[in-house]
């Protein structure tokens, strides 16, 4: 069944969390696009103790050291891009009130849960919660009102600020400690961190949200490189836009690479996650105590929150289609986990499958930490794979093959499709395909976000919901998600 959580709601065009407000973050939708969402809080079952703000080994300098309006700090309109940058984050940019959400009813309402799992323990504020504070204001000492600022995403500029500024300066490639956020893959991992889960930070704050937090009303946490993209107020050149070849062919990759690369460092940043999930499930990582090992969110939610009623008829789907999950049997999150065989060399597919076997019938044993590390190296192998194998394939091909391995009565697999079809198109118009072409595919593409988006306005109990509902009115039409998706593949098939 659907999950209440109150004041988030996810929408599918995919992926933004709303602050994030929630899950395709996927999506709560602004006209055509969802809004974009504000960095998630890390979860403990517990609350924890009061965080002590100490200085991080590279330097942070804060906002303020980017505000100059000759840097990018200034207006919006008449400036390129990267003049207006701090100008869109300060406006605009949900990442900028990602401390202040812990200062909401909704923050105290999940502290107060998680502390009555344990009252001997008494419950710190969100706002120093370590649970919290890792994500959503990983700055130290003042800089963590700042929120999610500048270099939460860029990296501590203390090392870097000066030299950025100097003529001939390039983020690919530097040694000072710039994330160089252009190459997707790069920024998947570096967004995934707090979008799926990461490392804990330099002074130890988590980055996680468990299965406790969910249950205490956190939005569970959704990533898909591209669709956060959109769902984002712009602060830089898109190099991946569609549009006519002229406008792309400065770039060596084009919107269905961006995809591609963005889906790998993903899937390596939720893998890594299980890895340190399952090293020691009796220990406390970084104030999460594990005290069973799978840790719930790396399973697909809808293996369990869902009635027992397949919202397509078995034979409908069955007929050339994935082999459905029976429900009450959980699986890897497929959000992340589905269509990497399409990205991945064949070789690789026994490597992953034997990285985490198991399942809820015959039981999860922990992941072997070897094989963690080979899968994880083969994920930062195929990202020098990808763009050679996907580049001659043609749309309509590549397309079947997508909506073949997705199943619409899956709500994860429909999301995780929609997006790779959506770059399929964009990859079209970039290289020439006409809007009246791919017109049908472009409305289909509409309908779809629409069909995956999660009812969002007030039930009459004034809940709202970051989960599909199965039952009931707005239910998940997972007929209707199939048939826009059978639009999409066969309006591509049709472009040369």
């Amino acid at each position: 069944m659907s999950a209440p959580s109150d004041g988030r709601r996810f929408a599918g065009g995919m992926f933004a969390a709303t602050a994030i407000a929630a899950l395709l973050g996927w999506l709560v939708s602004a006209g055509k696009r969802p809004a974009p969402a504000a960095a998630p809080a890390a979860a403990e079952p517990v609350a924890a103790t009061p965080a002590r703000l100490v200085t991080p080994p590279r330097e942070r300098l804060g906002v303020g050291s980017c505000t100059s309006s000759g840097c990018h700090a200034a207006a919006v309109e008449g400036h390129a891009a990267w003049q207006s940058s701090y100008t869109v984050w300060a406006t605009r940019d949900p990442h900028a009130r990602a401390e202040r959400v812990l200062h909401e009813p909704l923050a105290a309402q999940i502290v107060a849960l998680l502390a009555a799992v344990d009252p001997a323990r008494p419950a710190v504020a969100a706002h120093e919660n370590t649970a919290c504070i890792g994500c959503h204001a990983p700055g130290p000492g003042r800089l963590a009102a700042e929120g999610v600022g500048c270099e939460g995403c860029h990296g501590p500029a203390g090392d870097w600020l000066v030299a950025h500024t100097l003529p001939g300066w390039r983020a690919s490639g530097n040694t000072l400690g710039m994330v160089d956020l252009a190459d997707p893959y790069t920024a998947a991992r570096e967004c995934a961190g707090c979008h799926i889960g990461g490392p804990s930070t330099a002074e130890g704050f988590s980055r996680e949200v468990s299965h406790d937090l969910i249950a205490a009303g956190h939005p569970r946490l959704a990533f898909e490189l591209r669709s956060f993209k959109r769902a984002e107020p712009p602060h830089w050149r898109d190099r991946f836009a569609a549009g006519p070849p002229a406008a792309t062919a400065s770039a060596a990759l084009d919107p269905l690479d961006e995809w591609a690369l963005g889906r790998l460092g993903a899937a390596h940043a939720f893998l890594d996650l299980i890895g340190r999930q399952a090293a020691d499930p009796t220990a406390a990582r970084a104030g999460t105590p594990a005290h069973a090992w799978p840790e719930f969110t790396a399973l697909d939610c809808y293996g369990c929150h869902r009635p027992p009623i397949a919202s397509l008829d078995r034979d409908a789907v069955a007929a050339g289609g994935p082999p459905r999950q029976p429900p009450g049997v959980p699986r890897l999150q497929p959000l992340q986990w589905s269509l990497l065989d399409l990205l991945l060399p064949p070789d690789a597919a026994p490597l992953l499958a034997a990285c985490v076997a198991g399942d809820a019938a015959t039981g999860w044993p922990r992941p072997d930490a070897a094989l963690i590390a080979r899968c994880l190296d083969t994920f930062d192998a195929a990202r020098n794979h990808v763009q050679p194998a996907l580049q001659p394939l043609p749309a309509g091909a590549l397309a079947r093959r997508i909506v073949g391995r997705s199943d619409p009565g899956v709500w994860d697999e429909a999301a995780a499709a929609h997006a790779a079809l959506q770059a399929i198109a964009d990859r079209a118009a970039a290289r020439g395909a006409s809007t009246a072409a791919l017109e049908p595919a472009t409305a289909a593409l509409e309908r779809l976000q629409t069909l995956l988006q999660f009812p969002g306005a007030a039930d009459g109990q004034g809940t709202r919901f970051d989960s599909p509902r199965f039952t009931g009115p707005g239910r998940y039409d997972a007929r209707a998600v199939s048939a826009e998706m059978e639009t999409i593949a066969a309006t591509l098939e049709q472009i040369r």
